[in-house]
């Protein structure tokens, strides 16, 4: 599942990109964004594979708002105009739509990205953390799931727990966020380990993590699960 969200100050063109998602399922559009400000502190909280951007808008242009986030997901620039098509390379963006754009051209970038996907899920199944002098290898399938507290991370595994230096920030951009989500301030979980789930919690092979009501409706969205 590719996990997405967009960012238009124009209603109409957000309500197009809704509707081109809707028919592509291995598409999941999570939330929408008329104002790049709110975008921003959305993804600081919650990572995405992909954002559609615009990139005139007012206030702080698409281009100006890649240069806010730390961790940039896939972009496929959404716009008007063909002046910005130069710039939008240096972020590497997985394609330029020139509006109006139809359902066959959209279909194709979010191919396009889903071949760059793969390419880098295939090569990338693990990462490393520095523990004392050690560089301890990670499986990501291992992980059940992430408990932060400050500068600390617990990672917890079926066997033991690593305890490296770092933040959320620094191991949510080595985590693939389709397989990753958070649930709580201080908790990302593994969405394959998940068990069982009630309305605030979720259980994991003997431990029961909490829900908040801060990230409950994206997870349940994720999920398709009615509350």
């Amino acid at each position: 599942m590719i996990i997405a969200i967009a960012i238009d100050d124009e209603p109409k063109a957000l309500e197009v990109i809704k509707f081109h998602c809707a028919k592509i399922e291995r598409l999941d559009l999570i939330a929408q964004f008329s104002d790049p400000a709110e975008a921003i502190v959305f993804l600081r909280q919650n990572p995405v594979d992909l954002i559609f951007l615009d990139i005139n808008m007012p206030n702080i242009s698409g281009l100006e708002m890649l240069e806010e986030l730390k961790l940039k997901p896939n972009i496929i620039f959404t716009t008007a105009y063909t002046n910005f098509a130069f710039e939008s390379y240096a972020h590497n963006a997985i394609d330029y739509l020139l509006k109006p754009f139809e359902f066959d051209r959209f279909q194709m970038a979010v191919d396009k990205l889903e071949e760059r996907m793969s390419f880098v899920r295939n090569k990338n199944t693990f990462f490393f953390i520095k523990d004392g002098f050690q560089n301890i290898k990670i499986q990501f399938k291992e992980i059940l799931f992430i408990k932060g507290s400050g500068n600390y991370l617990d990672i917890i595994l079926k066997e033991k727990v690593h305890s490296p230096r770092m933040t959320f920030m620094e191991l949510v951009e080595k985590l693939p966020s389709s397989e990753f989500i958070r649930v709580h301030q201080s908790y990302i979980v593994n969405i394959n380990t998940i068990e069982k789930i009630e309305t605030n919690h979720v259980y994991i092979d003997k431990y029961e993590i909490p829900i908040s009501g801060r990230y409950r409706d994206l997870f349940f969205k994720r999920l398709n699960l009615t509350k």
